[in-house]
């Protein structure tokens, strides 16, 4: 994660180009810790909105604003901060699809938003694998490129005991599928550095709308180099994307025309990392003069021929460095023998190789429980990110395992007496590995349906205390009956086995009935008996007197 000194002092553009407009209209731009209905446009002609409908728990917090940040970003103005919970996660998906291309930026500023000025530690997931540790003072991003496993991403914050986690800002930009090449279903990209060489340290960084996919470009530059620039616009070379010709339209050479130029960065982890170099010739070369040059990266790893460059044409090369135990890496850019002119360079990127876990929930289980989630508004329940994974960290309720199949399945789910209202949940049908499953002492209404007598390895079934009616499905009563499965129906009166509900509803409606007609009859008999005795007793009276 790096320390990043400004972002947002873009000057408004417009812009019709249709990349712009399919790829901006896509975007998740979140200001984290405003008011639910509040939205506004920054002044890079994006519009923020509200993390409310992204995330369930946290609390909004302003920084404290001091003379020093009197000019500070909106984005930095306010936090969401997370004092309950291990972890807090948001949940992007409104316009994620899977196997598309995402970049992800999460920002972060303490401002001493809760007067303790005292900064936190905490770690950042993305989804169920650890991208880092906030531990600054200062405002930074953290920014990775990946492909979406599932039709979400989440965004975690973990509570390490250091300090209630925060966050300033949120974005997720979709990216075309051409750029970065590198990212696949197992690794992805987290940005070190993307600098856009040549352009004056004083000048703002460069992204949207000048960049169409919102990459930030920041400016560097060395006392080693010597900037210059063209105001005719750069093309690109095989159909690429990126850099936008803003970027290509300055570049560097070697202080004094010699005839290497340097770049370098500091390691001190085991990281591989994955750097993308480009160039463009920016002056138009007479019949003899030449440009051309060499390039190196890391430990003999070196361009396969030497690159001449094209006027006003971009040229991008990129090397994988596995980690070589060294602190310091570098690239070296060297004219050739041959060549009349120093090499130069343009934009640089560097990534670290990012290899995502392959142990998550399945994808059918994961999507069924954000949706029990949904439908029964479970909200006092920590129900945030993967459910079975990291295990230190799953969903309260749950049991997992990989038994039945190569990623973690749900194998038991209990939400009993937890205030549960509506229908039993559709979504419980794609459960496929769940063993036990108890709904008891609800609200639940409607009734029993036949899909949970369908569910391959269900072996306890707990549906006691709630109002469900109807006629219990024959499947589960065929599985009770075998004992394959432990079926729990009590303290559901409207319940019945099929073949008895007509008849037990008929002998309420007839049982009042019948009743009448006995008691009539009985009293009738009754009353003959009465007469016919008296009748004797009174025929007998008059014989003896």
């Amino acid at each position: 994660m790096k320390n990043v000194s400004s972002y947002f002092h873009q000057e408004r553009t417009s812009h019709s180009d249709t990349v712009l407009e399919a790829f901006g209209t896509c975007f998740i731009s979140i200001d984290c810790g405003i008011a639910n209905d509040f939205t506004y446009l920054e002044q890079n002609n994006i519009t923020y909105i509200s993390d409310s409908q992204f995330i369930d728990t946290g609390v909004n917090k302003n920084v404290r604003i001091t003379p020093s940040n009197l000019k500070l970003s909106e984005l930095f103005r306010t936090v969401r901060s997370f004092p309950n919970g291990i972890r807090n996660c948001y949940n992007l998906g409104s316009v994620v699809n899977k196997g598309n291309k995402y970049l992800i930026r999460a920002y972060f500023l303490y401002g001493d938003y809760d007067g303790k000025n005292s900064t936190p530690m905490f770690d950042v997931y993305l989804g169920v694998d650890y991208m880092g540790t906030v531990a600054s003072t200062v405002g930074f991003y953290t920014e990775i490129i990946t492909i979406a496993s599932m039709n979400f991403i989440s965004v975690c914050l973990v509570n390490t005991g250091h300090g209630t986690p925060f966050i300033s800002a949120l974005e997720l930009r979709p990216l075309n599928s051409s750029i970065y090449g590198v990212v696949n279903e197992s690794q992805s990209l987290y940005l070190w550095s993307r600098f856009d060489i040549g352009r004056s340290i004083y000048k703002d960084d460069i992204r949207y709308p000048k960049d169409p996919f919102d990459l930030i470009w920041r400016t560097k530059e060395d006392a080693s180099w010597i900037s210059f620039g063209t105001l005719q616009n750069v093309t690109y070379k095989d159909k690429a994307i990126e850099p936008l010709s803003t970027v290509m339209m300055t570049a560097v050479r070697p202080l004094n025309n010699s005839d290497a130029l340097y770049y370098s960065w500091a390691n001190a982890s085991s990281w591989k990392f994955h750097v993308y170099l480009h160039f463009a010739e920016l002056e138009l070369l007479g019949p003899n003069m030449t440009r051309e040059f060499t390039v190196c990266c890391g430990i003999n790893s070196c361009h396969n021929s030497p690159i001449r460059p094209k006027y006003l044409v971009t040229t991008t090369i990129e090397y994988p460095l596995p980690f070589t135990g060294q602190y310091n890496y570098s690239c070296s850019i060297k004219k050739t023998p041959t060549s009349t002119l120093p090499p130069i360079l343009n934009a640089i990127e560097t990534f670290i190789i990012w290899q995502p876990s392959k142990t998550t929930t399945r994808e059918e289980d994961v999507e069924a429980m954000v949706d029990i989630k949904a439908t029964y508004k479970i909200l006092e329940r920590n129900w945030m990110g993967d459910p079975c994974v990291p295990e230190m960290y799953k969903w309260e309720g749950l049991a997992c395992n990989d038994t039945y199949s190569d990623a973690l399945a749900v194998v038991s789910l209990n939400l009993t007496s937890i205030g549960l209202k509506g229908k039993i949940a559709a979504s419980l049908a794609n459960l496929k590995s769940i063993r036990s499953l108890d709904l008891s002492w609800n609200y639940l209404t409607g009734p029993v349906p036949n899909f949970l007598g369908d569910l391959p390895f269900l072996s306890s079934l707990d549906l006691r205390g709630n109002q469900l009616s109807g006629l219990i499905p024959p499947n589960l009563i065929e599985k009770s009956k075998k004992g394959s499965l432990k079926l729990s129906l009590n303290g559901n009166p409207d319940l019945c086995v099929p073949g008895s509900c007509s008849r037990h509803s008929n002998k309420r409606k007839i049982t009042i009935p019948i009743a009448a007609s006995v008691a009539s009859v009985v009293f009738l008999s009754i009353l003959l008996i009465i007469l016919r005795r008296f009748k004797w007793r009174k025929e007998g009276k008059y014989s003896i007197v």
